[in-house]
């Protein structure tokens, strides 16, 4: 997650996704959110190497989420009642989810044992919407 100009975006790879759009999109048409398993999100953002002492050093893999302006002390301050967003993307005709906000409460969630947050999930053509590149 990066900010710019106070604009609030999420790269995922070559991926960048303006969650300010999203943000907007789930005010539009409110919806009710569901509980999202934190381990899961751990394990597949690989949340768990991130260290107490990270330094905010670069880690962008060439296909996951962008690490490189992860900020732990911000990450300990964010409210895990605040929902995260998780986006719908089609691969091979099948759904794939994918959090686009809310990395920063997903490692909180892990440093203090939530087994669950509250999630907005966006659809498709959502996801498609809020998608830059």
């Amino acid at each position: 997650m990066t900010a710019t100009n106070e604009r609030q975006t999420f790269r995922y790879g070559a991926w960048v996704f303006d969650i300010d759009k999203a943000w907007d999109i789930i005010e539009a048409a409110p919806r009710g959110f569901k509980l999202t398993s934190v381990a899961d999100w751990v394990s597949a953002y690989h949340l768990d190497l991130l260290r107490p002492d990270h330094d905010g050093q670069p880690w962008c893999p060439i296909f996951g989420p962008d690490q490189s302006h992860f900020n732990v002390d911000h990450a300990m301050q964010t409210d895990l009642g605040t929902p995260v967003i998780i986006g719908l993307m089609e691969f091979d005709g099948k759904p794939a989810q994918l959090l686009i906000d809310g990395t920063h409460r997903m490692y909180r969630a892990m440093m203090t044992g939530a087994d669950t947050l509250p999630a907005y999930f966006l659809t498709v053509a959502e996801t498609a919407q809020i998608r830059e590149r």
